[in-house]
């Protein structure tokens, strides 16, 4: 009876060590917020040591999260970021080492619409070369955020089309871009409940150039390129960055600017940079 006994004893230390082991597996690794249907989140569910990617709607939540400490990190954007912990009053943050990735963020448009492309990248030299750009550029960030990176054309050459895009904004009397209103300070809602952003006057102005009425509309980004494919809107102008499964289903015109995607993370984290995550 002893000997037996001894060897259940044994039996139930071993169930307890294999139960604690697996239970130190599964609790190991980290949780990453990041605002669904971006790049952000398919990078995120790449990263090895990331135990549980949280989605949500935008910025403004997963920045709170974090600073809860309901999250041990946020991918966004470099700006998006730094911006949100400054105005958001989050002392608690920091921005954690170099870059993920680099993106290039353009306005989306149906692929038949070339007409209407190629008078978006006109307005949009225009407002670059007239000193537009940088005005507002300012006015958000205090900075020209174009200053010394080399324009690019990604149509260049191109000869110029006639498919009536450009005709049927033009005898509607408006553009009509989309965006989700919860990315500062690119797009979002001040105050006064005003939809206001770099995107929104850069996009105030592409509709002056054309001649037309600027309506910008929100939406959400997990469904937004599917809107625009459907007709809901001419154009998303919301901070989109292009990627090759995005060009499978809509066109893209010249980038209007160029950011990356940014670990942040609490400041009294043991997390250095994206490389403790791999």
């Amino acid at each position: 009876m002893k000997v037996r006994g001894l060897k259940l004893l044994s039996m139930s230390i071993m169930i307890f060590m294999l139960a604690g082991l697996i239970s130190a597996c599964a609790s190991s690794g980290y949780t990453i917020g990041v605002v669904t249907g971006t790049t952000f989140e398919a990078e995120a569910n790449k990263l090895g040591q990331v135990k549980e990617v949280k989605l949500y709607k935008d910025d403004t939540l997963t920045l709170w999260e974090l600073s809860n400490g309901r999250l041990d990190g946020v991918i966004t954007d470099r700006m998006v970021g730094a911006i949100g912990i400054k105005n958001g009053g989050y002392d608690n943050l920091r921005l954690a080492g170099e870059l993920l990735y680099k993106e290039v963020i353009a306005v989306a448009v149906r692929q038949d619409d070339k007409s209407l492309r190629q008078a978006i990248n006109k307005a949009l030299k225009e407002i670059i070369e007239d000193g537009t750009y940088a005005s507002i550029s300012k006015k958000y960030f205090d900075v020209d955020i174009l200053e010394g990176v080399e324009y690019l054309h990604t149509h260049a050459g191109e000869e110029e089309a006639s498919d009536g895009s450009l005709q049927r904004v033009k005898d509607a009397g408006r553009i009509v871009f989309a965006m989700s209103g919860g990315y500062p300070p690119f797009n979002y809602f001040d105050d006064e409940d005003k939809l206001t952003g770099f995107d929104v006057d850069i996009g105030m102005e592409v509709a002056k150039r054309l001649g037309v009425e600027y309506e910008p509309v929100t939406t959400d980004w997990n469904g937004i390129l599917e809107g625009l494919r459907s007709s809901r809107y001419d154009g998303i102008f919301g901070s989109m960055a292009i990627t090759e499964e995005r060009m499978e289903v809509v066109d893209f015109t010249d980038p209007y600017y160029y950011s990356g995607a940014q670990l942040i993370v609490a400041k009294d984290s043991k997390i250095k940079g994206p490389e403790d995550l791999e």
